[in-house]
């Protein structure tokens, strides 16, 4: 499993926090855009849940949101895309469960909870893998050339497979995934590393495919905390940029009752 966070979105998250700490505590007088008195620019203390300072102000939350919005919305639009292709990613690997040949015998000792795996693996059926006399190298030249990285020398996945033809194909699925954080590429000198080390210590193998899923899962909650703060600072802006006076910003989301989001239009501003 695998998951790259989107740098745009990373960077309008930081870009976005500088912004707010070099103008959103400051106490220069901020021209309103309306004569209406705003929650926003009252000195009372407010029962809100918004986290914009009251000195704020109107057109700084507008500015504020067109900054995190339109910032945010590629990387978040590309980040939003690869949730799919996980998704299909994870179901091709549920249906492994008992599909292919396998050797029997003791387990390795994987948790599927852990692992994502539909079933823990069997001992031999990952040595044989381990045990295969063919180098990455070898592997690499005799597999697919379909790939960018493939032209590249570097070990894809279907590459791996078709060098270790009759194994079992959820082991020869954990062993790559052992190897690498991504799906289907791994540096040729890291896989022959690590293939050797695992041959000679099954219990290094586990640790290491165990660390590579804990990097992936660790990498999707990062990803969704992101997009989490993008999507919940926009929404608020975009709140106290142009309805800040409405009283549902103060019980969000049950106001999408009562008062009721129809509401919003008569405090627009």
């Amino acid at each position: 499993m695998f998951v790259r966070v989107s740098i745009p979105l990373l960077s309008m998250v930081l870009t976005a926090t500088l912004f707010m700490s070099c103008d959103a505590f400051t106490n220069r007088p901020i021209s309103p855009i309306s004569t209406t008195t705003s929650r926003l620019t009252k000195k009372t203390t407010s029962s809100s849940k918004l986290y914009l300072s009251p000195e704020f102000g109107v057109e700084n939350a507008r500015r504020l949101f067109y900054l995190w919005f339109f910032g945010a919305s590629g990387g978040g639009g590309i980040a939003v895309g690869a949730f799919p292709q996980m998704a299909k990613n994870f179901q091709e690997i549920q249906a492994l469960k008992g599909v292919g040949p396998t050797l029997g015998g003791e387990n390795v000792g994987l948790p599927p909870l852990l692992t994502g795996y539909p079933e823990d693996l069997k001992l031999a059926d990952v040595q044989k893998i381990l045990n295969n006399k063919m180098t990455v190298e070898q592997m690499v030249a005799k597999g697919p050339k379909d790939s960018f990285w493939a032209e590249r020398g570097y070990l894809r996945f279907e590459s791996f497979v078709a060098a270790n033809k009759n194994c079992n194909p959820l082991a020869l699925r954990a062993v790559f995934d052992a190897m690498t954080t991504s799906v289907s590429t791994v540096s040729p000198v890291t896989a022959q590393e690590l293939l050797d080390a695992f041959k000679d210590d099954i219990g290094l193998f586990k640790r290491t495919l165990l660390l590579s899923k804990a990097k992936g899962y660790s990498a999707i909650a990062f990803l969704l905390f992101l997009l989490g703060i993008a999507a919940a600072t926009s929404a608020d802006a975009f709140a106290s940029g142009w309805f800040p006076d409405w009283p549902g910003l103060e019980n969000f989301p049950v106001s999408l009752i009562n008062p009721g989001f129809w509401t919003i239009p008569e405090y627009w501003i």
